[in-house]
């Protein structure tokens, strides 16, 4: 009879060949390995598995492996201790409230105090899901669950053993294993005709989901239904919301014997996993806080690879699409069967460091951990951003004692000849005032001589002096100084003439498959200053004041600003529950709010104040006041307020030389 290390030998040899590394992984000599290779052919009647220049060679079929599960007596298979773990709920949380120690050690042949082992450490297990293990007077186990929570984690896990091929009849399995055989055999009559009738009929929905996502769902479905005599028990949130949505009308049509109350619970799943903004906030109500979260661990990464990302707004776009499903799943301990997280670790371990180190920041907020599988699969949208920004432009600055207009002349006149890109042009004495900062430059253009003494303690920019008007000579110059001649089209002048001959154009799908198409050949300029602060504040809407509570300075805005009288007290209850709140650090708040007036306007207010004042606990001197009905809309403007005060070297309260309000001014 065969025994497990049998069967484990059987899983290895299917990723792994040689004879000697198998010997290794199981601990045993060669020659016991050969010698289970004989009991294991002997079984099957036939020489299915031959070692030949010490590897394997295996002609192993179903029927092989049906034959050698059923002649395996149960008694010599003994269970490691996950495996009893996940047998216990199977045979008592998946069937049963209640029970006794000695009825589950009696069902796995083992010892009482085995299992009260056991059960220690599942309790500890179950807690994650918040399903509670306990005992009555009587030593009777028992568990304590919400419905909602219940269904979840036995959807979840079945999931581990359920795969979803095109056949439904051969066993449902990732690996060999006898052990996942006997979980085939306990859920098969109960589980496997529903899981493929529900699976059938959920293909002819228009979902637009994952696979994976949609095949929990299945699972979901199949154990709710022989829940429903407990759906009084469920509690259903926003169903005003969830009836509206096209997933509730798609289930509703194909699903009609299901009864309401599930077809909103089920719609809820699938509202809260998607990747949409519609209802963001409801979603998450500390969908802000999440959101800077998310920016503070994409400005970390730009500081630490010291670049400022490209196309900022497509990428947070990019990762924001997956963090909303990446939040629900961790909460509800979902695990991807389709992990790439061994992929990523060899491609790009460098990333996945960086990440798996700052993930707290989303952490904190979530108040979970984020697993490895899942920080994974955002590796590959940081590494395509850094790719993307490794292509992109050289950077200079122009600095010059002309006007504007002949600047702006000069600029336009580089950039259409060079790959560069003039993040600013600066008067001299501006120019003096960031001398320290130099060092994200690479090349410092004038249009008159600077000093040889100031010349000197530039050492990794380079410098090079051009006229008003470019000509042949300066452009000899510019070539001699390692700049590289743009044989690009410009963005602009490609959709100047696409534009003038459709009147039917969606212009930022346009761009950006332009832009992803053709990146070796076009030059895009037109996300430029996309994001500066300047396209989201107004100096006029920056206050110094000098008050001593939060309500004092809504009045403030109100008497000043866009801001009503009805607008305080609904923005006062908001922030004291934490909704729509957040703190950015440097004693700075950040509050998102729709405004009750018809005729808003979108903008920003902020207050400096004089004096700290007590928000929910935190000490803030800087208010920042957002007017939106949409969070997307905003993600700038938060990117930008991030970059200005978190981990910024530029600016700190130890800075005399600038105030906040100095500051916020200068970068509008």
């Amino acid at each position: 009879m065969l025994k497990k290390q049998h069967f484990e030998l059987l899983k290895l040899i299917e990723n792994e060949k040689k004879l000697s590394k198998i010997a290794e992984l199981l601990n045993l000599t060669e020659r016991s390995v050969r010698y289970k290779i004989d009991e294991i052919n002997e079984e099957i009647g036939s020489k299915k598995i031959e070692i030949k220049k010490r590897e394997f060679f295996s002609s192993l079929n179903k029927d092989d492996m049906d034959k050698l599960f059923e002649n395996i007596e149960s008694t010599n298979y003994i269970y490691s201790q996950k495996e009893r773990e996940e047998l216990i709920i199977l045979y008592t949380l998946m069937k049963k409230d209640k029970f006794l120690l000695k009825e589950v050690a009696e069902k796995l042949g083992t010892s009482k105090s085995t299992i009260r082992n056991d059960l220690k450490n599942l309790k500890k297990i179950l807690l994650e899901y918040n399903i509670k293990l306990l005992q009555d007077d009587k030593l009777k186990y028992y568990f304590d669950y919400s419905e909602e929570d219940y269904r979840y984690f036995i959807a979840i896990y079945l999931y581990k053993y359920v795969s979803f091929d095109k056949k439904y009849d051969k066993i449902f399995f990732d690996d060999i294993s006898y052990f996942r055989k006997v979980i085939y055999k306990e859920i098969k009559e109960e589980y496997m005709s529903e899981i493929e009738s529900v699976s059938k009929r959920i293909k002819k929905a228009e979902l637009n989901f994952m696979d994976e996502t949609l095949s929990i769902l299945v699972i979901l479905m199949v154990v709710s239904h022989k829940r429903q005599g407990k759906n009084y028990n469920l509690n259903i949130e926003n169903t005003e919301i969830l009836e509206k949505r096209q997933e509730y009308l798609q289930l509703k049509n194909f699903f009609p014997d299901f009864t309401n109350i599930n077809l909103l619970f089920f719609t809820d799943y699938l509202f809260r996993i998607s990747r949409d903004e519609k209802d963001v906030f409801v979603k998450f109500k500390n969908w802000l806080d999440i959101s800077i979260a998310i920016i503070k661990i994409v400005r970390t990464f730009e500081i630490e690879s010291k670049v400022d990302l490209k196309n900022i707004d497509v990428f947070l776009d990019k990762i924001f699409y997956y963090i909303k499903p990446l939040i629900f799943r961790t909460k509800r301990k979902i695990k991807l069967k389709n992990s790439i997280l061994k992929d990523v670790k060899d491609l790009y371990p460098t990333i996945f460091n960086f990440l798996k180190k700052n993930f707290y920041y989303l952490e904190e907020v979530i108040n979970e951990k984020v697993s490895d599988e899942e920080i994974a699969y955002l590796v590959p949208f940081f590494h395509k951003a850094l790719q993307n920004n490794n292509k992109i432009n050289k950077k200079g600055i122009l600095v010059t004692t002309y006007k504007e207009n002949i600047a702006l002349f000069l600029k336009e006149d580089i950039e259409t000849e060079f790959l560069i890109d003039i993040d600013k042009i600066l008067t001299l004495k501006s120019f003096e005032q960031i001398e320290k900062n130099l060092d994200d430059y690479d090349y410092i253009l004038t249009t008159f001589s600077l000093e040889n003494d100031f010349v000197k303690e530039i050492k990794h920019t380079k410098i090079i002096e051009l006229n008003p008007i470019l000509t042949e000579k300066d452009i000899k110059k510019l070539e001699n100084a390692g700049l590289k001649k743009n044989k690009k089209i410009k963005m602009t002048t490609l959709l100047k003439v696409i534009l003038e001959n459709s009147s039917d154009v969606n212009v930022k799908k346009l761009i950006n498959s332009l832009d992803e198409a053709f990146s070796e050949k076009i030059y895009n300029d037109i996300d430029k200053n996309k994001f500066s602060l300047g396209n989201f504040l107004k100096q006029e809407n920056v206050f110094k004041v000098n008050l001593s509570s939060f309500e004092e300075i809504l009045d403030k805005f109100s008497n000043l600003s866009f801001l009503q009288k009805s607008d305080i007290n609904d923005i006062i209850n908001r922030v004291a529950n934490n909704n729509f709140y957040s703190y950015l650090g440097f004693k700075i708040g950040i509050i998102f709010h729709k405004l009750n007036t018809k005729n808003s306007q979108d903008s920003t207010l902020i207050a400096i104040n004089e004096r700290e004042i007590d928000i929910n606990s935190k000490k803030i001197n800087t208010i920042i006041l957002i007017n939106s009905n949409c969070e997307k809309k905003y993600r700038g403007i938060i990117y930008n307020f991030v970059k200005l005060f978190f981990l910024n070297n530029e600016f700190s309260f130890n800075n005399n030389r600038l105030s906040i309000y100095d500051y916020l001014i200068s970068n509008i």
